[in-house]
């Protein structure tokens, strides 16, 4: 199976991480702050714009292949000369995050549905997450993370700064490096000016973005 092996095991855990979100997402909406809220909802964002982006270069290297197989059918007698299209050498295409969240509605539980969707595949949970999105989206006033977040409770309004932080380390530099990340999230995590910190470690294993929430522009640069 070569590489694919790799790919169908990453698939399984990503199934299963996906399913885990989704379960989560539907706690945080049904009685989490609004500021939880607000965090969640831009993860889910940020995580249907990565799958899709990677699911894009994957159906683009099908289509080359069958596209590639029916001109060699039509014309089996002809040599398949530059059938070697670079197709494959393209990297996945970077998405472009989408930084425009919205506030929650007032009265409105997160949408509900099974979450039974072993025999789903990839594509199908991928298009669960862009519906519900879709959903969030049609019900809801548009909120750009710069503009206040209100607090439906009080007259009180929070600004929420958004820190988007990616890092690439080198594979020699990679455990003193996970040790400082450590050491700055639990210190960034206990300030009390940061709504929400988190990292994740991408798919390459040497690529980390870190995400932060915070109050205002000036306590993040303290």
């Amino acid at each position: 199976m070569g590489d694919y092996e790799d790919v169908l095991a990453s698939l399984e855990t990503l199934n299963h991480s996906v399913l885990q979100a989704m379960g989560y997402t539907k706690k945080v909406y049904e009685g989490g702050s609004n500021v939880d809220q607000f965090v969640t909802r831009f993860l889910l964002k940020e995580t249907a714009n990565q799958i899709q982006s990677l699911l894009s270069s994957v159906e683009s290297a099908v289509e080359a292949i069958e596209e590639q197989t029916s001109q060699i059918r039509q014309n089996p007698s002809k040599p398949s000369q530059g059938v070697a299209d670079p197709w494959y050498s393209n990297p996945a295409p970077r998405y472009t995050p989408n930084h425009k969240l919205s506030s929650a509605e007032p009265g409105k539980s997160f949408p509900s549905g099974s979450l039974d969707t072993k025999e789903e595949g990839l594509e199908a949970q991928i298009s669960r997450l862009a519906e519900l999105i879709e959903r969030l989206e049609n019900k809801t006033l548009w909120f750009d993370l710069h503009q206040r977040l209100s607090d439906g409770n009080s007259t009180a309004c929070t600004y929420l700064l958004l820190v988007r932080q990616e890092m690439v380390v080198s594979r020699e530099h990679l455990g003193e490096f996970l040790s400082s990340l450590r050491q700055y999230l639990r210190s960034t995590a206990e300030d009390s000016h940061c709504f929400h910190i988190t990292a994740v470690r991408l798919s390459d294993g040497f690529t980390f973005v870190v995400y932060e929430f915070w109050e205002t522009d000036e306590e993040w640069k303290r």
